[in-house]
């Protein structure tokens, strides 16, 4: 079974999260009132008033002049739509974004050991959602994300809406035919057929309806009768992975340094093991004693896991940094995160893992002594016989 999650726009929850004066009254955010702009979303107050979504921020105030203008807090939107996904995320991995702003879907499938009571499911989720974000959702279940889509828009924020599997198709033929993601010729075309319901949609044959409207229409069939072949895209947690060490007293010693950046680095390694996961980027921050923090970053060709290799990238970094106190803490960060893999040269194309490494090898030294140390051959066969006419050295 599919979960849908919906909450308002979490542009409207970021502002009565900063202003909790402001929910409950009529709000428009996209801008100020006399600003040139179009309205990103409205509070419901706002919305019985005729504002609607894209409209001019202009006409919006004759529509409802007594509502409060604000432009989008983008931060503060992209953390509450961080906190409704890592919140469900907690209950299972199976969760995925909506497209529709505020929306989320879960597969229950996992939870049902731990909650075979799905009732109490559905409280909990809601209990933990106003916790993390003061909302309490709508939430729709059904077998599909469609159908569980169309039960969260009817359902409030106390009343859950589930749909039984055996009672899909009649669950969505009493509706009209809008809820139904159709184009403006296909929707037309079926009104001219008097087809307004999904029920009078249902009661055509597959055959008959793919030869009326073609094949590509079948997708829409198939929705009508509750068939939803998309897939949950899982929303994966961002993943911050770093290891950091006091150094009391502060350190000044280069051979010490290195020790103790050998051992954070083979604490980021295991973090990446457990996670499955290489980076091609260590973020090295030295945090001096009465300088500014030094920040320098070593890159890989490929995503690393071991320590061996991380370090092998950390030490030239570290001996070549302009140290000017002692320092206090030193920090290790792995960024540019990727699924790791397995280099096998030998059982791969030969030149494989063999470039990588050269390519890593000679990033490395342009780096610590100047991109013209290493420098690719170019031969030239239609210049006179002479290493120095027939050999054009470039950038490697």
């Amino acid at each position: 079974m599919i979960c849908c999650i919906r909450t308002p726009h979490p542009s409207l929850v970021a502002a009565w999260l900063e202003t909790p004066a402001l929910r409950g009254r009529p709000l428009i955010l996209g801008g100020l009132a006399h600003e040139r702009g179009s309205v990103t979303t409205a509070s419901i107050q706002a919305r019985t008033q005729g504002v609607v979504e894209g409209m001019s921020l202009n006409q919006a105030q004759q529509f409802a002049p007594d509502a409060t203008f604000q432009p989008v807090d983008e931060e503060a939107t992209a953390r509450v739509r961080q906190s409704l996904l890592l919140t469900l995320h907690h209950f299972t991995p199976d969760v995925a974004a909506g497209e529709v702003p505020g929306c989320a879907f879960l597969r229950l499938d996992r939870l049902v050991l731990r909650w075979p009571d799905r009732a109490q499911l559905l409280v909990a989720i809601s209990h933990a959602l106003d916790v993390a974000i003061h909302v309490r959702p709508a939430i729709g279940v059904a077998s599909s994300m469609f159908v569980s889509k169309i039960a969260a828009e009817r359902a409030t924020a106390g009343a859950p809406v589930a749909v039984e599997p055996e009672q899909t198709r009649a669950y969505l033929a009493r509706l009209p035919i809008d809820v139904l993601p159709l184009d403006d010729d296909l929707r037309e075309y079926l009104e001219l057929l008097g087809l307004k319901t999904i029920g009078r949609l249902q009661a055509i044959s597959r055959p008959a309806f793919r030869r009326q409207f073609g094949l590509k229409a079948l997708d829409i069939y198939d929705l009508a009768l509750g068939t939803d072949r998309r897939r949950l895209r899982a929303w994966r947690p961002a993943v911050r992975i770093e290891a950091s060490e006091p150094l009391e007293p502060p350190v000044d010693n280069t051979e010490a340094l290195q020790f103790i950046a050998r051992a954070l680095a083979e604490q980021v390694s295991a973090s990446l093991l457990s996670q499955g996961l290489g980076t091609r980027a260590i973020r090295i921050t030295l945090n001096q004693e009465s300088a500014p923090a030094l920040v320098v970053e070593a890159r890989f060709a490929y995503p690393v896991t071991t320590a061996g290799e991380l370090f092998d990238g950390i030490r030239p970094r570290l001996l070549r940094a302009s140290i000017t106190a002692p320092l206090e803490r030193i920090t290790l960060r792995a960024g540019r995160l990727e699924p790791a893999y397995v280099r096998q040269p030998g059982l791969l194309v030969r030149r494989d893992g063999f470039k990588e490494s050269i390519a890593d090898a000679v990033a490395r030294l342009q780096e610590e002594y100047g991109p013209s140390l290493v420098q690719r051959a170019e031969v030239r066969r239609d210049a006179a016989p002479l290493p120095d006419h027939r050999i054009l050295w470039k950038p490697a």
